[in-house]
């Protein structure tokens, strides 16, 4: 079956009034903190330190470098063509490894009789020495029923809605972050290190307290790792959806919450250049990063314009910026962004080996039941699994 649009157009016609409200109060609600946003961007940053509140905790975020005018800072260049885009991106790459890792998975699944799932990470690494030399591969984790029952007895709150899906989220994320730290290790300075997500784990504060602490662990490991090795490390998220500098403004312009704003959003108006990217802030969200030990207050970020979308958003431990490291990462960023042509090429890279198809995940059932007859165990599978497998 097809999706009716027919009936999709009726129901978007019926319901009109209900986009159109939401659509005029967030329209007023982005009017009165881009009002805050163009007053407090041309005060200085001891003009907004000194407006902060101590007793407040959670401003989302605290500014920690000085801007010159407003929260635009250029890139400083520009081409009068393509290739010489291209050209300039080569120059700023050269001699600097590149590294990305991104990650996939296949669920557990109502087709099978029992529970078994497979993570795996990808990454890709180009010296950029300009003889065409890269690495790419691939580590996989096969998640056993043994595995997953264990994870569920350890666990305080038992019958956690969904656990199979979280639990195997939490491998794959683990697992992306090893690889992570298996390739600083590995390389040296200079080199640019990308991951396809953020550094800060609000997304796991509905979790149970273990996996919190097991997200915050495999982080603030990797973290380290980057401080100790001294090789910069980027957060890459593209559409993001922080509210950190909306939190910021609302708390100085005495504004009522805003849930629907993001930060991308409100600096959408600020960053109009290719290139330009937003002051460095210090997250200060609050919730889980108060579990993150030093680095509660050791993650900066910034905003970038990286295409003729919202501006992406940058997270990076703090110690690059406050080395002077953060100019050449931008730069070495940017070179990439050319490349990929408005997505990092390495992690444009990394995703496409990475990804799991579903075509990879029928392989691997193949596979399983192939294995399984080869060792005498019975698995056993849905009729409608065997049915689709009949038809194709």
């Amino acid at each position: 079956m097809v999706l009716p649009l027919s009936q999709l157009v009726q129901q978007l016609n019926h319901k009109k009034a209900d986009f159109l409200n939401y659509d005029t109060a967030l329209a007023q609600v982005r009017q009165d903190y881009q009002q805050a946003l163009g007053t407090w961007q041309q005060k200085t940053l001891p003009d907004i330190t000194a407006a902060m509140d101590p007793q407040i905790t959670d401003w989302g975020a605290r500014p920690i470098e000085p801007w010159p005018q407003g929260w635009r800072i250029p890139l400083g260049v520009q081409w009068p063509h393509r290739q010489a885009a291209r050209e300039w991106a080569r120059t700023q790459l050269m001699d600097v490894t590149t590294v990305a890792v991104d990650g996939s998975q296949i669920l557990p699944s109502e087709e099978l009789s029992l529970p078994v799932a497979v993570v795996q990470a990808g990454w890709f690494l180009n010296p950029h020495r300009g003889n065409g030399s890269y690495a790419k591969e691939i580590a996989l984790e096969l998640i056993t029923p043994a595995e997953l029952r264990q994870a569920e007895a350890q666990l305080r709150q038992p019958q956690i809605y969904r656990f199979h899906e979280r639990y195997v989220h939490l491998r794959r994320f683990e697992l992306e972050l090893k690889t992570l730290q298996e390739r600083m290790a590995e390389v040296a300075a200079p080199a640019l290190l990308l991951f396809d997500g953020s550094f800060v784990a609000t997304f796991a504060e509905s979790y149970a307290p273990e996996w919190q602490a097991r997200y915050v662990a495999a982080l603030c490991q990797t973290l380290e790792t980057s401080l100790k090795r001294r090789i910069p490390l980027v957060a890459y998220i593209d559409s993001s959806q922080a509210r950190d500098l909306v939190t910021l403004l609302g708390h100085l312009a005495n504004l009522p919450p805003s849930p629907h704003l993001s930060d991308a959003q409100l600096l959408n108006t600020v960053l109009t250049q290719w290139g330009d990217r937003s002051p460095v802030f210090v997250c200060d969200r609050g919730g889980i990063l108060g579990s993150y030990g030093s680095w509660a207050k050791g993650i900066g970020f910034c905003y970038l314009k990286a295409h003729h979308g919202y501006p992406v958003r940058l997270e990076l431990p703090l110690w690059i910026y406050r080395e002077g490291l953060l100019d050449p990462v931008i730069r070495w960023l940017c070179g990439e962004l050319i490349t990929g042509q408005g997505y990092p090429y390495a992690l444009e890279a990394a995703d496409q080996l990475a990804v799991l198809q579903g075509s990879d995940r029928q392989a691997f059932l193949k596979q399983l039941q192939v294995w399984a007859e080869s060792v005498g165990m019975e698995l056993h599978f849905s009729r409608k699994w065997v049915s689709k497998q009949q038809r194709r």
